[in-house]
């Protein structure tokens, strides 16, 4: 008795350091699938460990607890780049408080990871012992229910949609797509589905390993690689030749002065940054520049607030000749109460008018605990706690900004600041407003020189496909350039050690696409109404499941102590 006692603890701890390990493999898989890991086909399986543990297995209550444990682990290496968010304070808890803010948001994150995985672990099980109409819903249902969740994740309390499953594949134009007709989600729904998909036939090559080969036909994986070439023959058709050509746009200067976050306010450092600005923008217009970008507020004061740096701005813009398009900040006082409000904000700076301090753009989508407290006015200790000097004020604007030059004509041009492009409704809303083209200014200096440039980078590959307008982007420390309407990254700034993260100014020409150009895609006009039809597909696929009948086949399924038994259900 007691040999047998001693094998089965054997046997369990066994199947647990299994499930530890397939929860350990997903959630690596997943962080392989983005940048800096930078093998987006991990995104095709990451989900097959899990869902494998899921289809050979019985449940056991510490598989939750693995799970969340490993979503967490692979978010906080996917965010690790928010511990730099407080590198520049001077206090002794900043270190403390970068950390506290890497656990606490890739918490949240594997909160959803766990919650996504928990119920596709059920799933799985109860449909792999019943027919194939069940199997067939249960590939429908996990990918229904990974894109509810995901929008879920895009506009809960303040919305954090970074690194979707479809961001994965921001350097793979062809699968990207779908995305002008279904958004990001549609991507997501094909990799969930191929997931799925894959694991059944791999479970279905095991179980029926002996079975003739029509036994062994998985239509799960048929199912899945449908919606793959699916979305591949889109691609194909999207980007043929009918829709290749292009009309000249533009010359535009990528400035990128590289300032710390917290340099640019350094009295010692002031002048020094400014004639670095300067020269810049100068060294621009020798280049040949038509338009001079600038990112996300680069200068120590306010343009609007303060006439001293608007009289810099518009000194520089006469002296270069150049229209230019600036991230800054906006401080005017409150018509109410006569307080200070400040915007971060985008301003055109037009050489013989001057900075237009009327038609401005305003940040709609504030980042909270950067740009202002949460709940501050009840719980006045924050503010001693997150240093937020001042709360910014969000815009409620849309209206693309339109101006040209006597040698180009530039278009409307849709504005966002920071990281509102990671959001897909604001490009959409641009679009529908006129704009030919978005333009992105963002500062990511804060984040340190990890992989935050590229992450953020990677969701304005899909804002372009999805609204089928170039993006063009301007970092104070990375990345800058431009992508086309087809996601295919036309330029990016990089020095001789293929760094983002420099100082420096390039010039590049725009194009813009003929076919496009004055059209909306389908993903414009409809919003996102492929997550309506993802929740429909999850539930019918439940329904699917519930009303299936038993497998027509012997099934292997380990119990928890790691014993294998066949379940053979009724015939044929």
């Amino acid at each position: 008795m007691e040999e047998s006692r001693t094998v089965g603890q054997g046997r369990r701890l066994a199947a647990g350091w299994q499930s530890l390990i397939a929860c350990l493999l997903s959630a690596g898989l997943y962080v392989l699938a983005f940048p800096s890991g930078n093998v987006p086909e991990t995104a095709y399986v990451f989900a097959v460990p899990l869902l494998l543990l899921g289809l050979f297995t019985r449940p056991a209550k510490r598989e939750g607890w693995m799970i969340l444990f490993s979503g967490w682990i692979g978010w906080a290496i996917l965010l690790i780049w928010l511990k730099n968010v407080t590198s520049h304070l001077e206090m002794a808890l900043a270190p403390v408080l970068g950390w506290l803010a890497v656990i606490g948001l890739s918490g949240i994150m594997a909160i959803f990871w766990w919650v996504w995985f928990a119920g596709s672990l059920r799933l799985v099980r109860s449909s792999v012992e019943k027919s194939l109409l069940a199997r067939l819903g249960a590939v429908l249902a996990l990918a229904g229910f990974w894109v509810f969740l995901e929008w879920v994740r895009c506009v809960l309390f303040t919305g954090f949609p970074w690194l979707p499953l479809s961001v994965s594949q921001w350097q793979r134009p062809l699968l990207l797509q779908i995305t002008s007709v279904t958004g990001g989600y549609g991507l997501s729904f094909v990799l969930v589905a191929f997931n799925a998909g894959l694991a059944f036939y791999l479970h279905s090559l095991w179980y029926s390993r002996r079975e003739k080969w029509w036994r062994r036909f998985s239509f799960e994986f048929y199912l899945a690689l449908f919606l793959l070439f699916g979305a591949i023959g889109f691609g194909l058709y999207s980007s043929g030749a009918g829709h290749r050509e292009r009309i000249a746009g533009p010359k535009v200067a990528f400035t990128q002065p590289n300032v710390g976050a917290f340099e640019k306010w350094d009295q010692a450092l002031i002048q020094d940054n400014l004639r670095d600005l300067e020269d810049l923008t100068t060294y621009a217009s020798y280049l040949g520049a038509e338009l001079v970008l600038w990112p996300e507020a680069p200068t120590p004061a306010p343009v609007k607030g303060d006439p001293r740096m608007q009289n810099w701005v518009e000194q520089l813009a006469r002296k270069t000749g150049l229209p230019m398009l600036i991230g800054n900040i906006a401080v005017e006082d409150d018509p109410a109460s006569f307080a200070p409000r400040a915007y971060n904000s985008i301003f055109k700076v037009d050489p013989v008018t001057g900075v237009d301090i009327e038609s401005y753009y305003s940040k709609r989508h504030l980042v909270p605990f950067g740009e202002y407290v949460p709940f501050a006015g009840y719980l006045p200790f924050l503010r001693k706690i997150i240093p937020v000097p001042l709360d910014f004020y969000p815009g409620n604007s849309d209206l693309p900004i339109e101006f040209g030059s006597s040698k180009t004509t530039f278009g409307e041009a849709g504005l966002l600041v920071c990281y509102e492009d990671i959001f897909p409704q604001y490009a959409r809303k641009n679009t529908l407003a006129g704009a030919d083209w978005h333009f992105v200014a963002t500062n990511n200096g804060w984040f340190g020189e990890g992989s935050a440039g590229w992450q953020h980078a990677a969701h304005s590959v899909l804002r372009a496909v999805e609204t089928r307008r170039p993006v063009v982007r301007c970092g104070n420390a990375g990345w800058s350039g431009w992508i086309d309407e087809f996601g295919h990254i036309r330029h990016v700034m990089l020095d001789d050690k293929q760094s983002i993260y420099f100082q420096g100014v390039e010039v590049v020409g725009l194009t813009m696409n003929r076919w496009w150009s004055g059209r909306l895609s389908p993903y414009v006009q409809l919003g996102d109404w492929f997550v309506g039809l993802a929740s429909f597909v999850f539930g019918l696929g439940l329904l699917f499941i519930r009303i299936a009948g038993p497998r027509h086949a012997p099934v292997t399924v380990y119990n928890r102590r790691g014993l294998m038994s066949g379940l053979r259900l009724n015939d044929k």
